[in-house]
């Protein structure tokens, strides 16, 4: 794990160094250029894109009212030029103990389009970079793809969606058939890996009725757990359920906003998530609040929130206020206070810093000592860097 900010810099040049001798100037270039060059990480890691658009067309996804297409072309950069993109990136953090990676976002990552360059991305991550790295997917994976994979991170957190049984020609009409997912869950487990049902998104009338039978089937396929995730709807994903003949009555009392145009709407499912989370404990399943914890424990580690939630049953210990002091030492900031709000440590600071270098100094310590951090400067003046 990095000590401090100067330590990942280094690392970071190091293994931009190693590329450097196995890419031309013009691919480098390109990966500088590359949106995975500077996106920030979401709270639950980066999202790695290995195609464009989707041609599965799940009456639910919001990707379209995104401008993402019905065809799908393979990402432009190749493994070693992804590499070189996520260590130019000034908020990634490199390491077993760094920035969560997550692939399958904007696209299926194992339609047969995308799963070679795929398997590139993960076989490049493991290789320069060790960060844990979690896939989830619809896609039927056969026992050698599997194993090729379990090869490459014997820890990956695989996430294979199934919300449905009974309404999938409805809502996944060219997605592989449910069955050929619960095989996929069993090919995985077979590998060794540790697989876990991705119940995403919930819809009311459907999961409400049906996710005691998924879940059920997933266990004896040899899942682990179960990640629940909410619903966003937008106007025309309302009219797509309505015309595949989903009732949508619950669905708009449940909006937690008006639904109008493309703007994502999410939708109340909390209730629905707690019978699932019965469910699952009941079968001896873990339930995993958020997809980061499903890659945090594959991966052998847990964090604060696994503790309080009891998702696992291990000790923890908050970091002391001298080693935060240390931490926030290295980028010129005084410690002032830290406290608990929630499954957030609050650090209270001052002092002068970059945007960049605050964002920086939450994600080393939030993934230094597993536990989400909020830095809130006191008296201070960004740089504009």
């Amino acid at each position: 794990m990095p000590r401090d900010l100067q330590e990942i810099m280094e690392i970071k040049q190091e293994i931009r160094d190693r590329l450097s001798q196995k890419l031309s100037k013009r691919e480098m270039n390109e990966a500088l250029r590359d949106h995975h060059a500077r996106r920030r990480p979401r709270p639950c890691g980066l999202t790695i894109h290995t195609g464009i658009g989707c041609p599965l067309r799940c009456t639910y996804c919001y990707i379209y009212d995104m401008g993402f297409g019905i065809t799908v072309k393979p990402y432009p950069l190749k493994p070693e030029q992804l590499v070189y993109a996520l260590v130019s990136n000034p908020y990634f953090i490199p390491g077993h103990d760094g920035t969560l990676i997550a692939l399958g976002s904007v696209t299926e990552p194992f339609l047969p389009q995308t799963k070679e360059l795929t398997i590139g991305y993960i076989d490049a991550i493991s290789t320069y970079l060790g960060n844990p790295i979690q896939f989830s997917t619809k896609m039927y994976m056969d026992k050698r793809n599997a194993r090729r994979i379990a090869d490459l991170d014997p820890g990956i957190s695989p996430l294979i969606t199934i919300i449905t049984i009974k309404h999938r020609s409805k809502l996944e009409p060219y997605a592989p058939s449910p069955e050929l997912r619960f095989k996929t869950i069993e090919n995985l487990a077979e590998a060794g890996l540790k697989p876990i049902l991705f119940y995403r998104p919930i819809i009311p009338g459907i999961a409400d009725k049906e996710h005691v039978d998924i879940l059920m089937k997933a266990k004896h396929a040899g899942a682990i757990g179960v990640v629940a995730g909410g619903l966003r709807i937008t106007e025309n994903i309302l009219r797509r359920l309505h015309e595949k003949g989903i009732p949508i009555d619950e669905i708009v009392r449940r909006s937690l906003q008006p639904i109008r145009g493309r703007k994502q709407v999410p939708i109340k499912t909390s209730d629905i998530k707690k019978n699932i989370m019965k469910t699952a404990t009941s079968l001896g399943m873990k339930y995993f609040l958020q997809a980061c914890m499903a890659n945090i424990y594959t991966h052998g580690a847990y964090c604060f929130r696994m503790v309080k939630e009891h998702i696992v049953s291990e000790p923890y210990r908050l970091p002391a206020p001298s080693e935060i002091r240390d931490i926030l030492g290295e980028a010129g900031l005084e410690l002032l206070d830290t406290r608990i709000a929630g499954y957030t440590l609050i650090v209270y600071a001052r002092g002068v810093c970059s945007k960049t270098k605050k964002f920086l100094l939450e994600e080393l310590i939030k993934y230094k000592y597993r536990i989400c951090v909020s830095i809130k400067l006191e008296k201070t003046c960004f740089t504009l860097i």
